[in-house]
Order: structure tokens, then C-alpha cells, then sequence
């Protein structure tokens, strides 16, 4: 009887971080609305200047929506590599640009939530 008794509380204990990881508040800080001035690329698509909402999809961390503020209509969902802050100043800045050929748009390479030190790394081929 005490087996099944503490199999049954393993599981609910199981269970209660299950619940607890995939609520929303697990996402709390994973959004910034971001103003960009000038046309920059996310794997797929231009975003032209705008201002987007950069979200983790709940419950994801590697998982990645961009949508565009005004409209709503999402521009951009796709797995990202989770990756951490080389720099010790969280406050530096919520995305990292690599460099593009002239003419075209620089490729946005991560986004750092605001204040955390884990972001999500974008795969461009």
C-alpha cells in the first residue's frame, strides 16, 4: 500500500511541473514590441521598417513568432537554437545583426528577451 501510495504522489508532483511549465506566466518577459527603422531579414521573410511583437510560443522555448504589430498577421514562426548572453550587461540590447551585402537587408542573427540572459539564436542558411 505504500508503494501505490508513493507512486501516486511521484505522479502528482510530475504532473504539477508539467502544468507549471506549460502555464503562461513560464513565458513572462518572452515578449518585446520592437520598432526596427530599416528593412531586416528573419529566416524567409523581410521585415520592413515596423514595429514587431517577438514572442517564445508557450510552452517552447526554441519556438519563435513575429508578428506585426499593426496588423496582427504573424510574419514569421520557426525553431531557433536557445542560446546565452556572451556579454554580462542583459541591458544591452534585445537584437544582434550580422552583416549583409549591399543592398540587401541585414539578417537579424538573435533576439534577447528584455532583461534575460538566454535568447533565441535565428538559423539562416
Amino acid at each position: 500500500m505504500t508503494r501505490t501510495k508513493s507512486l501516486l504522489v511521484a505522479g502528482l508532483v510530475l504532473a504539477s511541473f508539467a502544468i507549471a511549465t506549460s502555464s503562461p506566466a513560464a513565458n513572462i518577459g518572452r515578449l518585446n514590441y520592437l520598432k526596427i527603422d530599416r528593412a531586416m531579414a528573419l529566416p524567409g521573410v523581410v521585415l520592413a521598417p515596423g514595429t514587431y511583437a517577438f514572442e517564445v510560443v508557450e510552452g517552447h522555448a526554441d519556438l519563435v513568432r513575429v508578428t506585426d504589430r499593426a496588423t496582427h498577421r504573424v510574419l514569421y514562426t520557426g525553431f531557433t537554437d536557445v542560446i546565452r548572453r556572451t556579454d554580462r550587461n542583459i541591458d544591452r540590447g534585445v537584437l544582434a545583426v550580422g552583416e549583409a551585402p549591399n543592398g540587401e537587408p541585414a539578417p537579424i542573427t538573435a533576439w534577447f528577451p528584455s532583461g534575460m540572459r538566454s535568447g533565441n539564436g535565428f538559423r539562416h542558411r
